[in-house]
């Protein structure tokens, strides 16, 4: 099958914004009603027909007289100040209305690199080409139904997918669409014991359950999965509220139970789809493959009671079993690069790999050998779009990778955000107790500790104006931003949120040391309780500029991050280190030879 061009999601869409912006000027009228320059530009130029009309009427008679024209040019004027008068009233309620309408940027957006998203989201969608068949998706939420709220323009989430979808399934209801998932869609931290932790596990159920209504049709299970989908495939694991897959199939080749006791996940699955647009049913064959797991991920391998197999054999074979039952033969995997390439050149027979990795690394879609490689963006804050392509006869001979940004401008799906917002609660009241019980035992276990941390309230003792800067700013209540987001207790936010999280002596949770919550001087120049105890001049290095900034302003989080831009709102210097002064050595006497 012939790989048709590639459409990366930003390309058309920033040309639809151009398309957009050009059709407004062009419009006069709309032009007219947001800018009170051009009214008045219309008076002066109606103002100058009267003038004309006089000029050309006067020619063929004597010239004026001086109390004549003084007469006539006072008609002119007062006859402009109407026009003017009568004008005035509507072009201030233009201007009131527009600042009224703008509302003022607050202090991050201003620091943000591209504007709020514009368009609509017919933009979004795009051109209805002619496509038969699209499969949507999507790759490494771990467990995350929500948008992460960390960029100032926020992209993802699983009821802006939601909204996406069902908008494209309004404007081509005759085209047929499946959901697929390539992976680490489950998240898989552990606790002190090692074992998946009890709020990770709810987070998981709700994933589950939102799959369901969401109806993603394959979920391929990757080596960061297998924590909580060897509790799922195991009948006598038990949990109130466990969930059940039913319209998602979890899949892989080569993910086996250790033993009886869990049920091994499909290695395939085969869609028969049909719709107005297929002249007849094409049927899609779904092979899920995972990598091996490295070493750091081999004890939760171990822990889930499944083993994975070497997965270019597994592949090999399940192609094998449907090489006469499918039209298309789709690999959904979990896979590296190298792998994927291995993977495509060993299989002539293979149409399409549809890829993610650990990293979230997204290449273009390229052909190697006869497959289309596409790779699914890190957290689905891009949905990936494949579209298929048939002739006269209903035989898939194209397809077109594109992907979708979900955006603001994508509305989201009243069901789904329902069940994002129930999720959120459920999920709230579990890390509050299991705070609590963490305070508790830190308590017991560090009584009498001293932590290597000072908190910046002991630097302002010497650093009055530095500690009035940092106050000033978004740090000194970065976990205030949490709280808004209902995010207190999630790891994967809290460690830039507060100081010196997951280190020893730093901030546990909000409960245990509360103290140590939002991002202090010390989150940047490093623990500094020795150098208050002891403020002597060269005990404390300051890192590098840009360097601490990067561990938490990286692209994933803080996609806006501009040091340039950024460093300006907090600048400071050491308000006690004397500025250096340029001493003037004496010149050496120049001995003339002799």
């Amino acid at each position: 099958m012939n790989v048709d061009g590639f459409c990366a999601g930003s390309t058309w869409r920033h040309k639809n914004e151009a398309r957009i912006l050009a059709d407004g000027f062009a419009d006069s009228q709309s032009w007219q009603n947001s800018s009170p320059c051009r009214t008045l530009a219309f008076c002066l130029h109606c103002l100058r027909l009267p003038i004309q009309a006089c000029n050309q009427a006067s020619e063929p008679t004597e010239v004026m007289s001086h109390r004549k024209r003084i007469v006539s040019i006072a008609v002119i004027c007062a006859f402009a100040l109407a026009i003017f008068a009568a004008n005035l009233p509507s072009s201030l309620a233009s201007v009131f209305q527009q600042k009224k309408a703008t509302p003022q940027k607050n202090n991050r957006e201003a620091l943000a690199k591209k504007p709020a998203p514009t368009g609509s989201v017919k933009d979004r969608l795009g051109d209805d080409d002619g496509y038969g068949l699209v499969v949507f998706y999507s790759s490494t939420v771990h467990g995350n139904l929500e948008v992460c709220g960390c960029p100032i323009h926020p992209l993802g989430g699983v009821a802006r997918r939601a909204g996406y979808i069902n908008a494209f399934k309004r404007r081509s209801p005759d085209a047929a669409t499946l959901q697929v998932d390539a992976g680490f869609i489950f998240g898989d931290e552990t606790n002190a014991a090692g074992e998946l932790r009890e709020d990770i596990r709810l987070m998981n159920d709700w994933i589950v359950r939102a799959n369901e209504l969401l109806g993603l049709d394959i979920v391929n299970l990757g080596f960061r999965d297998l924590r909580y989908a060897g509790l799922l495939l195991n009948p006598a694991a038990s949990w109130t509220g466990k969930p059940k897959p039913e319209k998602s199939s979890l899949i892989s080749s080569n993910i086996k139970p250790t033993d009886s006791s869990r049920v091994a996940p499909a290695p395939y699955v085969i869609k028969t789809v049909t719709a107005k647009r297929l002249p007849q049913p094409v049927r899609i064959a779904f092979i899920g493959v995972s990598d091996t797991a490295p070493e750091e991920q081999a004890a939760a391998v171990k822990a889930s009671g499944l083993t994975i197999n070497d997965p270019l054999p597994a592949v090999k074979a399940a192609l094998a079993e449907v090489h006469d039952k499918a039209d298309v033969t789709v690999v959904v995997g979990f896979l590296s690069l190298p792998t994927v390439n291995r993977l495509a050149r060993q299989n002539d027979d293979l149409d399409v790999i549809i890829n993610t990795d650990e990293r979230g690394l997204v290449p273009d879609p390229r052909q190697i050998n006869n497959a289309l490689v596409v790779y699914a963006a890190k957290e689905t804050k891009h949905l990936g779009e494949l579209r298929f392509y048939v002739d006269s006869e209903g035989v898939v001979d194209r397809f077109t990778a594109r992907y979708v940004e979900l955006d603001e401008v994508i509305p989201d799906d009243p069901q789904l955000l329902f069940i994002t917002q129930q999720a959120r609660k459920e999920i709230d009241v579990l890390q509050n107790r299991l705070a609590e019980e963490e305070a508790k035992a830190f308590a017991a276990a560090n009584a009498g500790q001293v932590s290597p941390y000072a908190t910046s309230a002991a630097c302002a003792q010497c650093h009055k104006a530095e500690y009035d800067i940092w106050q000033k700013s978004l740090h000194s209540h970065a976990f205030a931003a949490l709280e808004t987001k209902q995010r207190l207790y999630d790891a994967a936010c809290i460690g830039c949120h507060s100081l010196g999280f997951q280190k020893p002596g730093g901030f546990v949770n909000i409960k245990a040391t509360p103290q140590l919550a939002n991002v202090h001087c010390e989150s940047c120049h490093g623990p500094g309780a020795e150098h208050v105890a002891k403020p002597t001049v060269g005990s404390y290095k300051t890192p590098p500029k840009n360097e601490s900034c990067l561990i938490c302003h990286d692209r994933e989080n803080s996609p806006d991050f501009d040091y340039a831009k950024y460093w300006p709102v907090i600048a400071h210097t050491n308000s006690l280190k004397q500025p250096a002064t340029d001493t003037v050595k004496p010149k050496r006497p120049v001995r003339r030879k002799k």
